[in-house]
């Protein structure tokens, strides 16, 4: 039995229980491995609906198509008793006997030990100020602790201890270190790596192996455990490893089209992030021919634009309050060996405003890069999700014509603002189809007038006139041409 096949009465039993003293946040933490930012966001969703977030959690879980019987062993692992009882009718019987080894004693209660209460609270602790719930390593960072690098041992952080003082006497060194142990492990996912272990990856950060740089520091390309690797050092600034909290907390996103974090590096000269190299280079570097691939094809780049609007509508829709990557433009859309876009460089993602009456924020800074921007965002600082709208429709724009965003010698700067003046004077917008498609006999002059309507209704300069990505990925699929169904 999958998880959204429960009867009613199961799953309304096990939300009353788990509920009880947020039970689910252990569930959904520890033994589901949901980020904190996660658990904080099916805690969010769940007020908003005044609903319960036991309901919220297996909503999320049961999409994955996990079972019951997953389910039943995760709570034999909390030794939730109650729980299991009630899962006992609809799990095989072959699962009971992880129930019979439970005694009384085993009973999850209200006898928790102080120093497990105090674990529980920091496992789903609020930084304060508006960021959501952080894993535990960028919590210390903002805290001002200082991590070590991967060790077997792991000093013991400066998490504040409100235990009795019975309790602190009755706690030694090593059990703390132990709990903080547990910490690392469980509250972020994701590995932390040996400075010196990047560092050998790399070849000693050799120029031969650099892939990029830009204002947030490096990118280089080497071999860890014999896995391809692309390892972001990051510059040391006043914003110290600011781009390192924002990539571990919101990069936890898994899907097809985000380019996954393998791990991160603290302790030594720069904090790395350490991703999946993509053999493919990035959109930019396809677009600009600085790669020795080939041209990319319109199946190709159908299959970029296919993919990146359905990354963007996944960030936009899936986490309940949606998530605003801010920088969307070529450089940040990096493809694999079969040309698959995943989309890259969290650093300055931000959570967008939630709620039926709530359509932007305010925000006190603008980031992100110039020419891939709206008037609204650069000029009154109002940011939603029509920000990435707008700068997917200039990447949309950019593969269908191969004008760069900017240029200083063209009679408009910005393509954006070009391509709009050129659609008022009704031009035909297959003339401007990038010339090396018909170098290599791929044109299409069709695709090029789709691509570049949908980048002009993207690029909307009312923001309320722009389509979700959930709209432009209706239509993109809706599309035929020949050759769509082997992209």
């Amino acid at each position: 039995m999958y998880i959204y096949e429960l009867p009613f009465e199961i799953n309304k039993e096990l939300c009353r229980l788990l509920d009880n003293d947020d039970d689910w946040k252990e569930l959904a933490g520890i033994h589901m491995k949901y980020s904190a930012f996660e658990v904080n966001e099916i805690e969010q969703v769940a007020a908003r609906q005044t609903s319960s977030p036991t309901d919220q959690l297996f909503k999320k879980w049961g999409q994955l198509n996990h079972r019951v019987e997953e389910l039943f062993i995760l709570l034999h692992r909390m030794k939730h008793i109650p729980a299991l009882r009630t899962l006992v009718p609809v799990v095989d019987a072959r699962f009971h006997r992880l129930l019979h080894k439970h005694d009384s004693k085993s009973l999850k209660d209200k006898h928790t030990p102080p120093s497990e209460v105090n674990l529980n609270k920091v496992k789903t602790q609020k930084v304060d100020g508006s960021e959501s719930s952080l894993p535990l390593p960028v919590m210390l960072i903002e805290k001002g602790v200082q991590l070590p690098t991967a060790s077997p041992g792991i000093e013991n952080s400066q998490t504040e201890n409100t235990s009795t003082e019975s309790s602190k006497n009755s706690t030694s060194q090593a059990s703390k270190e132990g709990f903080d142990n547990e910490f690392l492990r469980n509250v972020s996912a994701i590995p932390m790596l040996s400075y010196e272990d990047l560092r050998e990856a790399t070849n000693n950060w050799s120029e031969n192996n650099l892939l990029g740089r830009g204002g947030f520091g490096q990118v280089f390309k080497g071999e860890w455990k014999l896995l391809p690797v692309a390892v972001k050092r990051l510059r040391d600034n006043d914003d110290k490893n600011r781009e390192l909290i924002r990539e571990m907390c919101l990069n936890q996103y898994r899907h097809d089209n985000i380019l996954p974090l393998y791990g991160y590096s603290l302790g030594g000269p720069e904090a790395c992030l350490v991703y999946q190299l993509m053999a493919g280079g990035s959109l930019e570097q396809r677009l600009r021919y600085k790669t020795s691939h080939p041209p990319l094809s319109w199946n190709q780049r159908y299959r970029v634009a296919h993919g990146v609007a359905r990354g963007l509508q996944y960030l936009h829709t899936m986490a309940g309050t949606p998530l605003i990557h801010g920088d969307i433009k070529p450089a940040n859309i990096l493809l694999d060996q079969c040309t698959m876009p995943k989309i890259g460089d969290f650093g300055l993602a931000r959570k967008g405003p939630y709620g039926e009456d709530r359509t932007h924020l305010k925000v006190s800074r603008v980031h992100g890069t110039r020419p891939y921007l709206p008037d609204e965002y650069l000029r009154s600082r109002c940011l939603s999700p029509a920000v990435d709208v707008f700068s997917y429709g200039v990447v949309m724009l950019e593969m269908a014509t191969a004008l760069p965003a900017i240029d200083k010698t063209r009679s408009v700067l910005l393509l954006s603002d070009y391509m709009q003046q050129l659609a008022s004077e009704g031009v035909d917008f297959g003339n401007f189809e990038d010339r090396i498609l018909k170098a290599i006999n791929n044109s299409n002059v069709h695709l090029c007038r789709e691509f570049v309507s949908i980048g002009l209704h993207c690029t909307k300069y009312s923001r309320q006139e722009r389509p979700n990505m959930l709209e432009v990925y209706k239509r993109l699929n809706a599309m035929e041409f020949p050759g769509k169904n082997l992209t």
